[in-house]
C-alpha cells in the first residue's frame, strides 16, 4: 500500500466547479503535482497493475463534495502514471475511488490522506 498525506485539501481552483482562470488553475496544477511527486519519491514504490484509491478527508466547516474532491485529485491520480506506478489512470488499472470523511474540530488538523492498495 502506499500512503500521501497532505496538510490541506485540493486547491478549490482543481476542484470540478472552479470558473478559476487557466493561469491559476495551471499554477496549482503544478504546484500539486510537485507535491504529489516529492511524497512518491519519498516513498519508492514498485509499479503495480490494478489499484484502488481511498481518499480520507479530514474536514473543519463545510466538507467538499465528492465528485469535487475527487475532480480535485485528477493531478495527482496522474502522478501515479508519470512515476511509472500504474501503466495508465484508465478504468482497467483504477478499479475504484472511494471518498471518506472525518470531522475535526480545528484547521491546524485538516488534512487529506491518499491510500494506493494494489488489487488482483
Amino acid at each position: 500500500m502506499l500512503t500521501i498525506t497532505y496538510p490541506y485539501m485540493p486547491p478549490k481552483e482543481l476542484r470540478g466547479n472552479s470558473r478559476s482562470h487557466w493561469g491559476d488553475k495551471k499554477k496549482w496544477k503544478d504546484f500539486f503535482q510537485e507535491a504529489t511527486i516529492w511524497r512518491l519519491r519519498e516513498q519508492d514504490p514498485k509499479p503495480m497493475d490494478k489499484v484502488t484509491i481511498k481518499y480520507t478527508a479530514y474536514y473543519c466547516g463545510r466538507p467538499i463534495d465528492i465528485d469535487n474532491l475527487i475532480t480535485g485529485m485528477k493531478y495527482a491520480q496522474d502522478c501515479l502514471t508519470i512515476q511509472g506506478i500504474i501503466p495508465d489512470d484508465s478504468p482497467d488499472h483504477i478499479k475504484n475511488v472511494s471518498v471518506e470523511y472525518h470531522r475535526v474540530k480545528h484547521k491546524r488538523q485538516v488534512q487529506l490522506v491518499m491510500e494506493v492498495t494494489e488489487v488482483d
